[in-house]
């Protein structure tokens, strides 16, 4: 058994990059920049009217101004500012030339057909280029695109960018006691969820999941289902069959169909049972998750989604902060670094949600996010501070 975070370290270092290819900034979403993307342009790409008021010089506005013009958003100025003169301009319009500031209307009188007003005492106008000067690097390789970054990339006239490839994800769960949804349950019987949950997941991700059902507990049959799988993908994520039990019979397989065990233990709760293999001649992976629903989503949250962010040149880690225990928390065992589901309050605490295990799911509908609980600790108190992994990141 190894310790989380060298089990993260393995599946980091084995994560060979995939290729790249170039799509509409429309279609980016949740895509991973496949290189460094440079703005053409200056970014504001002319000085701007930061309010309503007079382009002017600051030094003309207590004698008077002649208004030469009124520039909306959009317009280009025909005169430039002399002494004396001022052109009317709405926010975010270009500023002409010869102006150094801009006096807000609400401090703009007008008498015998002149503009009067204070010195501005600021200029009120965003210089060109203040953001970005043309050739600087907008948005470096590996950027998890999210919809300010397509903005951001409209704004300097970008359509198309380079992006890393989608990644062909093999999903399929293991166990006779899995029925499908939508059949009727029997005795001894449960819906397989697992298979729904990590195909949304991955998706996330930049995966493109394909179900291959529910293999049945022999050898036999685990090969076939594992073996289509890996032919027709590059990583494969299987739940259940991965523990001692005497029909756990996935690392067998693995190993027959040439996959290297990197490791089968993770010193983590829940999630022990886990397991990352790779096959060195043909480049592709298999992740074995526990078969309990919340074991497999951790396990999919901490190490899937790190290694699916690799593949396509990114580093991605769970949004974390620390908040103050709202009760109290004590578990039997503290060998294991834990995750229990919390919620998070306006108050800016965080609290555990009932939850009787791995094997309840309904603890993850109400959640917020894991608190990360170190080995050597059985006991949080009220008021103690809470490493707080959110899921919404």
């Amino acid at each position: 058994m190894i310790d989380f975070h060298t089990a993260l370290q393995t599946v980091l270092d084995h994560a060979k990059r995939t290729g790249t290819e170039h799509i509409l900034v429309e279609d980016a979403n949740n895509r991973v920049l496949g290189a460094d993307v440079a703005t053409r342009i200056d970014i504001p790409p002319f000085f701007r009217s930061a309010m309503d008021g007079y382009a002017c010089r600051k030094t003309d506005t207590e004698k008077g101004m002649k208004v030469l013009e009124v520039l909306a958003a959009g317009d280009v100025p025909k005169y430039a500012i002399t002494p004396g003169t001022c052109s009317k301009i709405m926010t975010g319009a270009m500023v002409p030339e010869g102006a150094d500031a801009v006096m807000i209307v609400e401090n703009a009188t007008e008498r015998d057909g002149l503009v009067f007003g204070p010195p501005p005492a600021t200029n009120n106008i965003i210089i060109q280029g203040e953001d970005l000067r043309a050739g600087d690097t907008l948005l470096p390789s590996g950027t998890l695109l999210q919809p300010h970054h397509l903005s951001l990339l409209a704004s300097c006239g970008i359509t198309e960018v380079p992006v890393s490839r989608k990644i062909p994800i093999g999903i399929l769960s293991t166990g006779d006691e899995l029925i499908e949804p939508g059949n009727p349950v029997t005795k001894g019987k449960i819906y397989n969820s697992n298979s729904l949950q990590l195909m949304a997941m991955v998706a996330r991700m930049g995966g493109i999941p394909t179900y291959y059902g529910i293999a049945p507990d022999t050898p036999e049959e685990t090969h076939r289902f594992i073996k289509k799988a890996m032919d027709e993908n590059q990583v494969v994520i299987l739940t259940g069959g991965v523990s001692e039990g005497d029909y756990d019979c996935v690392p067998s397989v693995l190993q027959e169909l040439g996959f290297e065990i990197l490791f089968d233990r993770v010193r983590i709760q829940p999630g022990k049972p886990t397991t990352f293999a790779v096959s060195h001649t043909t480049g592709k992976y298999v992740f074995g998750l526990p078969g309990n629903p919340v074991s497999s989503y951790v396990q999919c949250m901490l190490l899937v989604y790190p290694f699916l962010a690799a593949l396509q040149g990114a580093a991605w880690e769970p949004l974390t902060t620390q908040l103050p225990l709202k009760g109290s928390y004590k578990r039997r065992r503290s060998v294991r670094m834990a995750h229990i589901p919390i919620q998070v309050h306006h108050d800016g605490t965080c609290s555990v949600v009932p939850y009787n295990g791995s094997a309840h799911q309904a603890a993850l509908s109400t959640a917020h996010g894991l608190a990360r609980i170190p080995v050597g600790i059985d006991t949080l108190q009220d008021g103690d501070p809470v490493e707080v992994l959110l899921f919404y990141s």
